[in-house]
This record gives C-alpha cells, sequence and structure tokens, in this order.
C-alpha cells in the first residue's frame, strides 16, 4: 500500500487551518482517529476479501477442543472438514461468541465456536470446540477475517544499543500492528534522540520490537511508537478512511462541514461495498450517521445550556 496515514494527515490539514493532530503524545489524537476508522472497516460483521485469511489443523478422534496459534484471528467466517477419503463438508453453524457445551457424542462436527483465547509462550492462541466430538480425523479448514492492526500509539519502556544493524525495544506491542518491513515511528526518547525516528520492522514480539536501527543506544524513559500504513486497506479505498478522518478533525475544531465529510465517507464504503450484506451495509452506515446525530444534540443542550444562562 503507497498510502499511509501521512499522507491523509497532508489531505485533512489545510481544511482545518493546519491545527496540529499530532501535538499530543504518542502523535495523538491521529493514531487514534485513523485506528477507530480501521476498526469500524474491517471489525464484525464486515467481511474483505483483502483482509481475509485461512488456516488448517487436523482432528484427533475423540478429542473435542483444540487450541491453535493464530496472531490475526478476528472472526472466523466459514470452516470446512475434509474426510482421509478427500470429501470435503462444510460445517453449517459458525460461532465467534457463543459457546458449545462439553459433549461425549462422537460424530461429524456440525458446529465449531471460538471458546476463548489466551497468549501461549509469547503467541496468540484460540481454542476451538466442535459439536459434536469428532469421530475421525478430518483436516479442518477455517476461513477468517483478521484483526484489525492498530496505528498506535504503543508504549516503549526501554531501547537497547544497537546490535548487527539493529535496536530492540521493549515495551507493550500488538504484533499484527508490525508485519515486517513495515515503517514504525518512534517518539519521546530525550537523551538519545538516535533512538527516535522513521525505522523499519524487523522482527516483533507483544514484549519485544526489533527495528532497523543502526544507531540505537541504550536508555530507560517512556516513549512511543506508531505505524503510519493503511495496510491492508487498499488505496483505492482512500476516499472512505479520508472522508471520516477530515470528518473527525473538522468535529474537533467545531467545523460544520465535518457532517457532510462524514456522509461522503459513507457514500464511498456504499459504493465499493459490492458483495456486502445490506446488514453489513447498514451497519458500517449507522455507526458513523449516528455519530452526527450525538454531536448534534451534544450541541444542542451546550447551546440551550448557554442560552438558559443569559436569561
Amino acid at each position: 500500500m503507497s498510502l499511509n496515514l501521512q499522507n491523509t494527515l497532508n489531505f485533512a490539514a489545510p481544511f482545518i487551518q493546519y491545527s496540529p493532530l499530532t501535538a499530543g503524545l504518542g502523535m495523538e489524537p491521529a493514531v487514534s482517529i485513523a485506528s477507530m476508522i480501521r476498526n469500524s472497516i474491517l471489525n464484525p460483521p464486515l467481511t474483505w476479501y483483502f483482509n481475509r485469511a485461512e488456516t488448517t489443523f487436523s482432528t484427533v478422534v475423540g478429542q473435542q477442543d483444540y487450541t491453535e496459534a493464530i496472531p490475526d484471528l478476528a472472526f472466523i467466517e466459514k470452516a470446512a472438514l475434509t474426510d482421509d477419503q478427500g470429501n470435503t463438508v462444510e460445517i453449517d453453524d459458525v460461532y465467534n461468541n457463543t459457546a458449545l457445551s462439553l459433549s461425549a457424542f462422537e460424530q461429524r462436527p456440525t458446529a465449531i465456536s471460538v471458546e476463548s483465547s489466551s497468549f501461549i509462550a509469547g503467541a496468540l492462541n484460540f481454542k476451538f470446540r466442535f459439536l459434536g466430538v469428532p469421530d475421525r480425523i478430518y483436516l479442518v479448514t477455517v476461513v477468517y477475517q483478521k484483526t484489525a492492526p492498530q496505528f498506535g500509539p504503543f508504549f516503549i519502556s526501554s531501547a537497547a544499543n544497537a546490535a548487527a544493524g539493529n535496536t530492540t525495544y521493549t515495551g507493550t506491542f500488538d504484533v499484527t500492528s508490525f508485519p515486517t518491513g513495515a515503517i514504525a515511528i518512534v517518539t519521546g526518547f530525550v537523551t538519545h534522540v538516535v533512538n527516535n525516528g522513521s525505522f523499519a520492522v524487523v522482527s516483533v514480539t507483544p514484549t519485544s520490537l526489533v527495528l532497523a536501527n543502526a544507531a540505537g543506544v541504550a536508555e530507560t524513559i517512556p516513549a512511543y511508537v506508531s505505524n503510519f500504513s493503511w495496510d491492508p486497506i487498499p488505496d483505492q479505498y482512500s476516499d472512505i478512511y479520508n472522508n471520516l478522518f477530515l470528518s473527525e478533525a473538522m468535529a474537533m475544531v467545531d467545523d460544520p462541514r465535518s457532517q457532510t465529510y462524514r456522509q461522503r465517507g459513507v457514500a464511498a464504503f456504499l459504493s465499493k461495498a459490492s458483495g456486502l450484506t445490506e446488514m453489513q451495509k447498514n451497519a458500517f452506515a449507522q455507526q458513523w450517521i449516528s455519530r452526527d446525530v450525538q454531536r448534534q444534540a451534544s450541541s444542542g443542550a451546550v447551546a440551550l445550556g448557554h442560552a438558559g444562562r443569559g436569561v
């Protein structure tokens, strides 16, 4: 993806008279506005070809629960079973938030649920449960939507001395937000400013981020890191996130045009929503249109309060 959050900031700046959107710690409020927009595009119930992935695992006869490491799983779309004869059938029911009870009855499973999630050895794992208990070995194919990466800010507690051209930062990170090769932006180091800057991601765990910074110097201080990429949203969807971002930026400076750009963002979404259900389209539109209603109600209450004090 060639477009990033900086392009969106450049687009929005002249509309809001260059009011600062990255003046806060960790480049706030820009990164949180952008994360909110990407969440609304990628989170349930919306499903996109560019955010879809698959994983497979095999069942064990008589075993109902299976724990699999899938760090980018947001929710399951479909699941299928393939037996040892090559016959494939779709699992009828998929539950992402509804639990299935324990069972002892062996049969070909007719339902799958996401029972729980946990971190095991630094990796995000999900426990799947079948209804009923597998009666033979099946290859399970799970089709899922990936979790929405966050722009940040992510907290850094320290940086280490550079080694082999890289600097390791310790903190708290969302691994899906820092794919290898993405550009991470570090801010907040004071004594050794060489720890700040824009660097390519080498690797990441929930507590460690390795960046291609050959000049890093050991320092312990609260700092922040963000990732400005709009990935996995394609560039041709920029009219959605640019208009929605501008609407939120305008709302922050009490610009009444925010409603117009919010509507433009929703219209851009609807124009690209081929293949989505009416329920999915309405869920997105209502989420953003209701923000106008809430803001107008709040503004009306403030205006009444001012009028009341003037009596």
